[in-house]
């Protein structure tokens, strides 16, 4: 996409100065596109609306995609001059498949969502495009209210829009609660959290179609809850968040669950969290769904080149079983010369070979001839040198450091060599923006503090481990419990101790049921005093 002039810190957009409305020049193309589905009545008010915009009709087209009505939606009267419907495609259906093809078959540099019974004032348009002249990352968020009332003729609607008096007689009650609050919470998204795509809602949003396909498009399988899904991909990606308070639009009719379009909690746990991380309350909800994901947490990325194969397992092994479970491993090497090469019994192609065929079945290490630039769409990208091993929550303290701090960059120096190699954990949000800011030759670490912010942690001897002077036999990695859901790094208790005395073995057999129990029933957690008498009552049928 475009190079950003301007460096936005964070979400900060109050450094963006837009022009007034009515006092400056269009010049790019705007493609409204509107999925729909029945309803030819109120499509004709909304129509209406967009017939008396400000914006030069020139410059702007409105597409409907007939999301397969019965009878199929025709073209009112009044309408604006580019104004055509398009049959959605057989293969799909909803509003997120409707919505992926009109974008796909406009051509507007600038792409304005609506929903098909929205109205709008004569300066919508305007009002979105004068940030996207201004800045490609921007992600305008117009305003939603819900109109218990309003005209049922279009030309009364066009009249009204003209005159300026829209607001006024269909002035619209209330609009989403929750993202009322994440508005109120963040000083209107100029400070928010990791959690700010939660406000982009798709019935009234407009970004740049450079932005659109740099964060990958609507996922049209998704026939609930894709302008969250998208709006997480459009964070990841760096864009910036606008709220804009003068394109509000008023939904013909009251607010209902069904028209806010909110997936139900256990949509959000079993089918969202596989897309997204955040909220990471979602995915802990559906202890399968780590696992099952689509998108990790971290993405950790581990150079290997060079590197015995004794220390590259002991390495890996210590990130696949630490704490935090939601990650990934990327293994970088010249695989490709490893393949073409003849077997030997020695030498740096034979070490690539045994790390190859050790992971090769583990779905989560992949292998790849470079570093990837970011870690999109994982919000984090995590530099494990090939050296250093893992302690058992490093990674997920390392991450909550970097959501207490928001930081773009999070770096971990070992406590024995502050100058050695050092743990960095890059937020995917700040490299991307950070990589298309830079100046050739501009350190990368500088541009992510001037855009994210930057920190430096000193790590404990136990949070990185120095492999390569470690003897061969102290090189396996521990195994540790794995993070349950809903626990907290650093609380975890210790697994069972091994070799002690006979005396203590029902103690013992306690830890591991225990365990079990908590395993089996993550939200379940009795206490070890408890378990540990029925044990003792039980002893003669537990083995």
């Amino acid at each position: 996409m475009e190079r950003a002039t301007t460096r936005v810190f964070r979400n900060d957009w109050s450094v963006l100065t837009p022009p007034e409305l009515g006092a400056w020049t269009p010049r790019l193309t705007v493609s409204v596109v509107i999925a729909a589905c029945g309803d030819q009545r109120r499509l004709d008010l909304v129509l209406a609306a967009l017939a008396a915009q400000t914006y030069p009709d020139r410059l702007f087209e409105v597409v409907v995609v007939d999301d397969h009505s019965v009878p199929p939606l025709r073209l009112p009267l009044i309408r604006p001059r580019s104004c055509r419907i398009e049959p959605a495609p057989a293969a799909g259906w909803g509003g997120g498949h409707a919505r992926a093809y009109g974008a796909h078959i406009t051509s507007g540099e600038i792409i304005c969502w609506l929903d098909p019974d929205m109205i709008v004032d004569p300066r919508h348009i305007e009002a979105h495009a004068r940030w996207h002249h201004l800045h490609p990352e921007c992600v305008t968020l117009g305003g939603v209210r819900f109109a218990a009332s309003h005209p049922t003729d279009p030309a009364d609607i066009a009249v009204l829009a003209r005159t300026g008096r829209l607001a006024e007689v269909v002035p619209g009650e209330h609009g989403h609660e929750w993202v009322e609050r994440l508005l109120a919470s963040s000083d209107d998204l100029r400070d928010p959290d990791h959690l700010g795509f939660l406000t982009h809602i798709g019935s009234n949003v407009a970004l740049r179609r450079s932005l659109y396909e740099a964060a990958g498009g609507l996922d049209p399988a998704l026939t609930l809850g894709q302008d969250t899904e998208f709006g997480y991909r459009l964070w990841q990606a760096g864009a910036v968040f606008v709220p804009e308070r003068q394109a509000t639009g008023r939904h013909l009719g009251p607010a209902t669950v069904t028209r806010a379009r909110v997936p139900s909690l256990r949509f959000r746990a079993d089918v969202l969290a596989a897309y997204m991380p955040h909220p990471r309350s979602h995915r802990d909800r559906s202890p399968n769904t780590a696992g099952a994901a689509r998108v990790p947490l971290v993405r950790a990325v581990v150079d290997v080149a060079g590197a015995r194969y004794e220390v590259v397992r002991a390495c890996v092994d210590r990130l696949l079983n630490c704490a935090e479970s939601d990650l990934t491993v990327t293994l970088v090497a010249d695989w490709d010369g490893c393949a073409g090469q003849r077997a030997g019994t020695a030498g740096p192609r034979l070490e690539l070979r045994l790390i190859q065929a050790n992971y090769l079945g583990d779905p989560r290490v992949s292998f790849s001839t470079s570093r990837p630039r970011t870690g999109f769409p994982s919000p984090y990208l995590l530099d494990v040198p090939v050296t250093r091993g893992v302690g058992r929550d490093t990674v997920s303290r390392l991450i909550e450091r970097a959501d207490r701090a928001r930081a773009g960059l999070t770096e971990l120096a070992c406590a024995d060599r502050p100058d050695g190699p050092v743990l960095r954990l890059w937020r995917t949000r700040a490299l991307v923006r950070a990589l298309r800011v830079r100046a050739p030759g501009e350190d990368l670490a500088r541009v992510i503090s001037q855009v994210h912010g930057r920190c430096r942690v000193q790590g404990e001897v136990e949070d990185m481990v120095e492999l390569p002077g470690l003897p061969v036999e102290q090189l396996q990695s521990p195994v540790w419990p794995r993070r349950e859901p809903g626990s907290v790094a650093g609380r975890i208790p210790g697994p069972p101790r091994a070799g002690k005395r006979q005396a203590r073995v029902g103690r013992g057999r306690a830890s591991l049921t225990y365990w079990r129990l908590h395993r089996a029933v993550p939200f379940l957690r009795p206490p070890l005093r408890a378990v540990r008498a029925c044990v003792r009552l039980l002893r003669p049928a537990a083995v």
